[in-house]
C-alpha cells in the first residue's frame, strides 16, 4: 500500500513539473476532422455584383466556355446560377436545340434571372428552384454542369454532389470554378470564399468524381473538369497525389531551396510518363542547415507535372526561428512533414481557414498577410515577445499591434492558451488604442 502511494505521488510530481514548463497546449484535433466550413451564400440583394463589368476581365467567362467546347443541342446546367451570368452565355452556345437549366435556391434570384433572359430574347433557359441538399435537376439528362464560385457556399455538399451525379449523362462533365487559396491571387476574396486544389479534389473524389483536368490560365481562379468515377468517358484522368505519398511511392523527385523570407523554391519532376497533380499541405516544413531559418508553408500548394523536365514550384512560407537569417537560393532545404512543428502547423491551418467569431457575432475576417502569419508562428511555436518581434512584423498594410492582435486570435483558435504566452505580458501595449471592434471584444473575453 505504501509503495503504491509513493508511485502515485511520484507520478503526480512529474506531471506537476511537466506542467510548469511554457509549452503550448495544443488542441487534440485529428487532421482528418479538419473539414472546411462552408461560407454563407450570397443573397439575391447582391445580384448586381454578379453582373459587374469587371467580371469579364477578372474571370474571362468566354474563355472558360471555350474550354468546355459546348455544341448546339447540348443540355447544360448552371448550378447556383444567381442572375444567370453563365447560363445566358451558355444558352447562346447550345442553340439551336440545346437547353439550359438555371438552378438556384433563392426564388428572388431566379426572378432576376428570368428578367435578364427576357431582355436578351433567350428562349432555351429553364429556371429550377433547388434546395440546399438537392439541385432538382432531371436525372441522366445533362451533358455539362457549371458551378461558378458557388461550391464553397454549399451548406450540405454531400447530397448536392450526389444530385449532380444523378443529373449527368454517362459521358457528362462538371466545370467547377473556385478562387485560389494558395498563391495569393485570390486573397482579395473573403477567406471562406476561396478554396485550394487539395480541398476540392479531396471532397469531390470522396463524392464519387474523378479529376479529368485542372486549368490554371485564369487570373485568380482554379478551373476543374470532373466526371463521374467509372463512367463512360475514355479521356485519361489527371492522377493526383499528396507530395509525401508521391515521394514514398517514387513518383516524383524534388529539391527545395531557399528563396527569401517569404518563399521557398522547389524543383520537382515526375518519374513516370503520365501527367500528375501534386498537392502539399499547409504547415509543410522545410529544414535548413548552416544555422539558417527553417521555413513553414503558409498555405496548401499544388503543381501539375505534365512534362518530363523539372518544374519550378514556389511555396509561400514563414520562418520558424526569428533570430536566424532566412535561407537564400544557395541553401538547400530538407522537406519534412507538417507534424515536425505541430504548433506552427496548427496555427497556420487556422490562418488558412481565415475566419473567426466572437460570441454571436457574424463571421469576421482578419487580414491574412505575411506579418500576421509570421507573428502567429513566432507566438505559438517560439513564444516570442512583442518587443522582440515588433520591428520584424511592421508590414505596409498592418501595423505591428494589429498584426500581433490578429495573430493572437489565430493562436487561440489553434487551441493554445494565449495567456500562457510571453507576449500576453505586453497585452496592454498591443491592444491599447486598437479600433477594430472584433479584436476589442475578443480581448475583453480573454481578460475576464
Amino acid at each position: 500500500m505504501r509503495f503504491g502511494l509513493k508511485i502515485f505521488f511520484l507520478i503526480a510530481w512529474v506531471v506537476f513539473l511537466l506542467g510548469s514548463f511554457r509549452a503550448p497546449a495544443l488542441a487534440q484535433t485529428d487532421r482528418a476532422d479538419r473539414h472546411r466550413v462552408p461560407a454563407e451564400f450570397m443573397s439575391y440583394l447582391g445580384a448586381d455584383w454578379l453582373e459587374r463589368a469587371e467580371r469579364v476581365e477578372q474571370e474571362e467567362p468566354e474563355r472558360v466556355l471555350d474550354m468546355m467546347n459546348l455544341n448546339p443541342g447540348d443540355v447544360v446546367a448552371d448550378v447556383g446560377c444567381g442572375s444567370g451570368y453563365y447560363a445566358r452565355r451558355m444558352a447562346q452556345r447550345v442553340a439551336p436545340g440545346g437547353r439550359v437549366f438555371c438552378e438556384d435556391i433563392q426564388p428572388e434570384m431566379l426572378e432576376i434571372m428570368r428578367e435578364r433572359v427576357r431582355e436578351e430574347g433567350l428562349t432555351n433557359v429553364e429556371a429550377i428552384l433547388g434546395t440546399p441538399t438537392d439541385p432538382q435537376l432531371p436525372a441522366g439528362e445533362v451533358d455539362w454542369i457549371i458551378i461558378a464560385d458557388v461550391y464553397h457556399e454549399m451548406s450540405d455538399p454531400e447530397p448536392m454532389l450526389a444530385g449532380i451525379r444523378r443529373a449527368l449523362v454517362p459521358t457528362g462533365r462538371v466545370a467547377l470554378l473556385e478562387y485560389r487559396l494558395e498563391d495569393g491571387s485570390g486573397d482579395q476574396i473573403k477567406a471562406d470564399h476561396v478554396m485550394s486544389v487539395r480541398q476540392v479534389v479531396l471532397e469531390w473524389q470522396a463524392a464519387g468524381f474523378e479529376l479529368e483536368a485542372l486549368h490554371e490560365f485564369l487570373p485568380s481562379q482554379h478551373l476543374f473538369f470532373f466526371r463521374v468515377a467509372g463512367g463512360q468517358r475514355q479521356d485519361p484522368i489527371l492522377g493526383d497525389y499528396d507530395l509525401f505519398k508521391a515521394l514514398d511511392a517514387g513518383l516524383v523527385e524534388v529539391e527545395a531551396w531557399g528563396a527569401d523570407d517569404q518563399n521557398v523554391s522547389l524543383r520537382i519532376r515526375r518519374t513516370g510518363p503520365d501527367p500528375i497533380l501534386i498537392t502539399s499541405p499547409v504547415g509543410m516544413y522545410f529544414e535548413a542547415s548552416n544555422e539558417k531559418r527553417d521555413m513553414v508553408a503558409r498555405r496548401d500548394g499544388w503543381v501539375i507535372l505534365d512534362e518530363d523536365n523539372w518544374h519550378e514550384w514556389s511555396i509561400r512560407t514563414v520562418g520558424r526561428q526569428r533570430e536566424r537569417d532566412s535561407p537564400t537560393s544557395n541553401d538547400e532545404l530538407t522537406i519534412r512533414l507538417p507534424s515536425t512543428a505541430p504548433a506552427a502547423e496548427s496555427v497556420l491551418y487556422q490562418v488558412q481557414v481565415g475566419t473567426y467569431t466572437v460570441g454571436n457575432s457574424p463571421i469576421l475576417y482578419p487580414p491574412r498577410t505575411h506579418v500576421v502569419e509570421q507573428a502567429a508562428v513566432w507566438i505559438a511555436d517560439a513564444d516570442e515577445t512583442y518587443r522582440d518581434m515588433e520591428s520584424e512584423i511592421a508590414g505596409p498594410r498592418v501595423p505591428p499591434p494589429y498584426a500581433t492582435a490578429f495573430a493572437l486570435v489565430f493562436v487561440e483558435r489553434a487551441g493554445i492558451d494565449v495567456t500562457t504566452r510571453r507576449v500576453w505580458d505586453e497585452r496592454q501595449t498591443i491592444f491599447r488604442g486598437l479600433r477594430d471592434q472584433g479584436l476589442n471584444i475578443w480581448y475583453q473575453l480573454q481578460t475576464q
